[in-house]
Order: C-alpha cells, then sequence, then structure tokens
C-alpha cells in the first residue's frame, strides 16, 4: 500500500485521513463553522510547517524572513476580503434561498452523497475561473501574484492577490448556494477544499503515486507553477478530475517542472515587493515577452 513505502507523502495522508473525525470532534464541541475552518487553517499551517522544516522536498525552498512578512502581510490582507465578500455572498445566499418556494431536495441527501457532490461542483466552478485567469489580459494580472514567488511552501498560499481571493470565494459558493447543498454538506466540502489548497502548496518531501489521479497533490500543482508556460497545467487544485475532462491534467510520475514562479521583467514587480503586487492589476500593462504569457492547453 501506499501509505506503506518509504517516499509517501505522509503529511498530506495523515491531514486526509484525520480529516472527518476533525470535522466530528469540532461537531460535538459545538464550534461554529467559522471557529471550525479557522482551528483547521491553524492546525494544517503548523502541521505542514513542522514538516517543511523537517523533511523538505526541495531544502531552498525554506521560507526566509522577507517570505514570511510577505505572506503574513497577504494574509492579513485577504483575511479582511474574505471576511467582507463571506458577509456579502452570505446575504445574497440567504436572499436566493427564501426566493426558493420548497428547499432543495439536496439539502435532504445524506452527506456520503452531498458532499462529494458539492466539492466537485465548487471545483468544477474554481476551474472554469482558474483556467480563465491563465489567459492574457487583466485577469492573468490578477492572478499573477500566488505565481510570482520562485518557491512553493504552506504559507505563500497566502500570497494572492485580494481580488483573486473574492473572485475564487464567490465562484466556489455560487453552485453551493444556486444548488441549495445543506450547512452540513457545505462546511465538511469547504474543509476539504481549505486542506487541498495548502496541502498542494506544501514543500514537503513524499510523492502520491496513484492518488495523484484521484486527489489534488503538490507533485501535481508543483506543474501549474512551473516557469514554462506550456507546463503550468494542473488549474484544479483540490480533485485532478476536471483537467482530465478537459485535457489540462499533467502528471510524470518521478518528473517536475525545473523551477517555478515567473521570470523577472521590467513590468512584474519583484516578489516581495508588497505595494507592487497589490497595484499590479490596477497599473497600465506592458506588452509580455512571448515567453512570459499565458498558453492554454487547448488553444489551436
Amino acid at each position: 500500500m501506499l501509505s506503506h513505502r518509504p517516499d509517501a507523502d505522509l503529511p498530506h495522508l495523515f491531514a486526509l485521513v484525520t480529516l472527518l473525525p476533525y470535522a466530528a470532534a469540532a461537531h460535538a464541541a459545538g464550534w461554529s463553522d467559522t471557529v471550525t475552518l479557522t482551528v483547521h487553517l491553524l492546525l494544517t499551517l503548523l502541521w505542514f510547517g513542522l514538516f517543511e522544516r523537517w523533511r523538505p522536498h526541495r531544502p531552498a525552498w525554506r521560507p526566509a524572513r522577507a517570505d514570511l512578512r510577505r505572506d503574513a502581510t497577504f494574509l492579513g490582507v485577504n483575511a479582511l476580503a474574505d471576511g467582507l465578500a463571506g458577509v456579502a455572498l452570505g446575504s445574497l445566499a440567504l436572499q436566493l434561498a427564501a426566493l426558493q418556494p420548497v428547499p432543495s431536495p439536496i439539502a435532504s441527501w445524506p452527506l456520503w452523497a452531498a458532499v462529494p457532490l458539492a466539492v466537485l461542483a465548487a471545483e468544477l466552478a474554481a476551474y472554469a475561473l482558474h483556467r480563465a485567469l491563465h489567459r492574457e489580459g487583466w485577469g492573468w494580472r490578477v492572478h499573477l501574484v500566488p505565481h510570482r514567488p520562485g518557491a512553493l511552501h504552506v504559507t505563500n498560499n497566502f500570497t494572492t492577490h485580494p481580488i483573486n481571493v473574492v473572485m475564487l470565494k464567490a465562484a466556489k459558493l455560487a453552485p453551493l448556494a444556486l444548488l441549495g447543498f445543506g450547512a452540513d454538506a457545505v462546511l465538511l466540502a469547504l474543509l476539504f477544499l481549505q486542506l487541498q489548497s495548502f496541502a498542494t502548496h506544501a514543500n514537503t518531501r513524499g510523492r502520491m503515486g496513484w492518488l495523484n489521479r484521484v486527489v489534488g497533490t503538490a507533485e501535481l500543482h508543483r506543474w501549474h507553477h512551473s516557469t514554462r508556460p506550456e507546463e503550468a497545467m494542473n488549474f484544479a487544485t483540490a480533485l485532478p478530475l476536471w483537467d482530465q475532462v478537459f485535457g489540462t491534467y499533467r502528471y510524470l510520475p518521478g518528473q517536475e517542472p525545473q523551477a517555478v514562479g515567473i521570470s523577472p521583467h521590467g513590468d512584474v514587480p519583484d516578489a516581495h515587493d508588497i505595494r507592487g503586487l497589490l497595484r499590479f492589476p490596477l497599473r497600465r500593462p506592458a506588452a509580455l515577452p512571448p515567453a512570459q504569457r499565458p498558453v492554454d492547453a487547448t488553444d489551436p
């Protein structure tokens, strides 16, 4: 079994296995959804952070102080953006629910059926948005921020433009609200999506073998951050299914991109220029060199 292999990504496997017990314990303790998600986020950061220090995939990717300052700043900015977006989107979801003459039948589905469907629906919307942001134009300038660092580790998952954060939150929550999933199914889906978002950025040692075709992994997501646009596939994060369906799946066992990030040029801010990264989508764009332009694997 994969879990017995010495090169298995044990931190990720353990986090996946313990997700349901954690959710059950939080429910038994009477925690609110916000507390459940927040505590899970902190535990996820601590867990993967410890393994990044102990057994990193690439020692050179260990975050320096400048990296942590940048990531912490984006965490603060994006926490505010995420909170405001959550209030607005939550209010909209309640209004949509009130307009429905009868509750959605999905709300009464058992969790074993509702949660996978909720994850698939949220992932499909996130996949479509993510792929669209990789095309040339203003969307790419918004999405360039998480691709700017030249390394991947668990905390630089926070280095994302707040506009991108709001767009992604809306994309994930919209299908869940429109389809009328129950609160417990939504919470479990969000816990899984949150875990996967950080696990796929973690600089932890090990491989996932055949599981790379079932769940999103750091092995897959490193290809997405390749400096070579033709390699930067795998637009889905939590599950690789939609990449497999739409022809953007990239998995080469035992291989990985030579480098991640974006090669600097005159228009792209430095990886630690926080103000520059935040202002980047608001500035008049300069023409990107051909090697820097995002590409879509299915474009002619």
